[in-house]
């Protein structure tokens, strides 16, 4: 008779074997770290930039009363926040409204352009 070949040792399981599944929760630091990419931002509602406020309100003011005093100022500040946004610097930014206050101060010194025209226009023609 030939001999018998020795089998694998009863403690090393033998290829394409697995461990049964058990309901044991899995071991700490058995999940991989999170990873560094995230998810887009979720675009979230657009907030009025101080200098956007600013603007409205010396835009209103250009409009009714204040002319240039309050309309060159609104506009510069109206402008930055615009800038702002284009850049890409301020997302949070609600641009629409600062484009508001932009136009807003720029018909007020209009309006104050129109108004000295037709002031000189009229104190012109009581003089003849």
């Amino acid at each position: 008779m030939a001999a018998q070949q020795p089998g694998p040792p009863a403690n090393i399981p033998s290829p394409g074997w697995q461990q049964p599944v058990t309901n044991q929760p899995p071991p700490p630091n058995a999940f991989p770290p999170p990873s560094n990419v995230y998810p887009p931002p979720v675009p979230g509602t657009k907030v009025m930039g101080s200098n956007t406020k600013w603007a409205l309100g010396l835009g209103v003011a250009a409009l009714f009363c204040c002319g240039p005093l309050t309309g060159v100022v609104g506009t510069f500040l109206a402008k930055k926040d615009m800038d702002e946004c284009a850049a890409g610097r301020a997302p949070q930014l609600d641009e629409s409204m600062a484009k508001v206050a932009f136009y807003l101060n720029i018909i007020g010194l209009a309006l104050f352009i129109v108004g000295i025209c037709v002031y000189m226009g009229v104190a012109g023609l009581r003089r003849f």
